[in-house]
């Protein structure tokens, strides 16, 4: 902070000439956000407790469905989990990016050149920094088997296999110039790197000289607070870690990597912190710098949520060389057969209480918002109209949408089980000839009965054809990502989660309904 302030005087003089110097340090310090030791984790407040109970139910069901599956196939679900958590990692520090569809493929198949180059491609340095970052996660995975405990020693490993690829890091020098600077991996900063906060003011980090001792700290503070739930003590580490950067760069990286040593020492999944909610975790973080860790808490319980509900389900393997089409039948139904006999009718009944339950209340919200929708549109067209429709098995329309529920499920990384159809509410909104279909859907997660299930939306707007023209299908309005689901277990209230339902029709269908009225314009 001295160093800081030293810069910053003479520039402060020039722009307060008529201030006196103790008034000048004092306006420096109210511009600094000062370093702080490493405290235990802080008492929470009860918020957190509905969420938490959440992803402990969900990963109950996560339990007794991968009691159903082999030994491989369980891994493959994990390496699937450990790629696209390499891959977003970056992303998330602007190292590189890649294309949607290029991701899901290396996910689903692994991480090699022929899967992304039938794809569309990726830059080979990038492919070298994700394949290092995997092999990390991977080593972690494999150390945390065997009962590693969080040293200083082990975090300094972890940021050396991160970035195997990486010699220099972008830096500012004395004169705010950037550069190229070497990184020495695995090895303590030794000059400052504090950041700048999105309000302006200075963010610093631990000063050099005293990072060992606070790493130091920083991981018996860690194993003293083993009684917390393990997606708070995930939260507290990874939040504290950023608060000493001890490394020049790849702090980030090592951060996420940690959240994943906590979870998986726990029994979780290992979540991702991908692309689309970059901006809500940097907002995240900087509460946490303020002092409030719940957001950051939260934050990682859905996100935990989205990882444990990711491996609900039995990945189908590539047909081998020589492979008949009887053997890969076979093969299919002996991946499944374990899953299908664990299905559960109490369980089944249980969920789809909690369905009807949702379908219900969304029907209700949705009339409502017809109601309103038809008055705005009437403005603009006297013929505009806003109408619901909704349906629940067994009726046969409970298998409508299909193709677009499964896009909905991808999007926010499920597998969808539609044996039975899904609880579902549609909202139309007809101007101009124009209709716009909203649809919020219940769907089962997994394979078999796993007692899970999601809601999901999708949005997409119909243009009537003239008499001769081809047929055009749908075209889709939004993009969910994986904010726009919430999950429920059979054992969930719904008037406990109503408020997260609610909270995503609201930001979903205002968002498909500003992608409607630019179709009207």
């Amino acid at each position: 902070m001295r160093n800081t302030a030293q810069v910053i005087v003479p520039r402060c003089w020039l722009i307060f000439p008529h201030h006196s110097t103790s008034t000048i340090y004092k306006m420096i310090e109210s511009t600094v956000h000062p370093w702080q030791e490493v405290t235990p984790l802080p008492q929470l407040n009860g918020s957190v407790d509905p969420i938490l109970a959440t992803v402990d139910a969900l990963r109950t069901a996560w339990e007794d469905f991968i009691a159903h599956v082999s030994a491989e196939e369980f891994a493959e679900a994990r390496q699937r989990s450990l790629r696209r958590h390499a891959i977003e990692t970056g992303i998330i520090e602007r190292l590189y990016d890649v294309d949607w569809g290029v991701t899901e493929a290396l996910v689903a198949e692994g991480l090699t050149r022929e899967v992304a180059e039938r794809e569309g491609g990726i830059d080979e340095d990038a492919l070298e920094t994700i394949t290092a970052q995997f092999d990390a996660l991977s080593f972690l995975a494999d150390a945390e088997q065997r009962g590693q405990p969080l040293t200083p020693f082990f975090i300094r490993q972890l940021h050396q296999l991160i970035t195997t690829t990486q010699s220099t890091y972008d830096a500012t020098d004395a004169l705010g110039q950037a550069v190229d600077a070497p990184l020495h991996r695995g090895q303590w900063k030794t000059q400052p790197n504090h950041v700048r906060r999105p309000d302006g003011t200075l963010l610093e980090y631990t000063p050099p000289e005293h990072v060992q001792s606070e790493i130091d700290r920083l991981t018996e503070l860690f194993e003293a607070s083993s009684d917390a739930h393990p997606i708070v003590r995930a939260a507290w580490l990874h939040h504290r870690f950023i608060c000493i950067h001890p490394f020049k760069d790849g702090n980030g990286r090592v951060a996420r990597a940690l959240v994943l040593l906590v979870l998986l020492a726990a029994n979780y999944s290992p979540l991702v912190v991908d692309r689309t909610r970059r901006d809500e975790y940097l907002r995240t973080l900087d509460a946490a710098n303020d002092g409030d860790l719940l957001p950051l808490i939260r934050l990682f319980a859905q996100l935990e949520i989205v990882a444990l509900r990711s491996e609900l389900e039995v990945p189908a393997p590539s047909p081998r060389v020589g492979q008949t089409a009887v053997d890969v039948a076979e093969s299919v139904v002996e991946r499944l057969r374990g899953v299908k006999l664990g299905t559960d009718e109490a369980r089944a009944a249980a969920v789809a209480s909690v369905a009807e339950s949702v379908r219900a209340r969304v029907e209700s919200e949705l009339s409502e918002q017809a109601a309103r929708l038809k008055g705005a549109f009437l403005q603009l067209d006297p013929k505009a109209n806003a109408w619901t429709a909704s349906a629940k098995p067994p009726d046969k329309r409970a298998k409508y949408w299909r193709i677009q529920l499964i896009d909905a499920a991808r999007a926010v990384s499920f597998f969808t089980n539609l044996n039975d159809g899904t609880w579902w509410v549609q909202l139309s909104v007809s101007a101009l000839g124009v209709e716009l279909r909203y649809v919020v859907a219940t769907q089962k997660v997994g394979h078999g009965e796993t007692g899970v299930v999601a809601v999901t939306v999708f949005a997409e707007s119909v243009v009537p054809r003239a008499p001769e023209a081809d047929w055009e299908p749908p075209a889709a309005l939004i993009r969910p990502t994986s904010a726009d689901s919430v999950t429920l277990t059979e054992k969930d209230s719904v008037d406990d989660r109503w408020a997260e339902i609610c909270e995503v029709i609201e930001r979903t269908l205002a968002a498909a309904v500003a992608e409607f009225g630019k179709l009207l314009a």
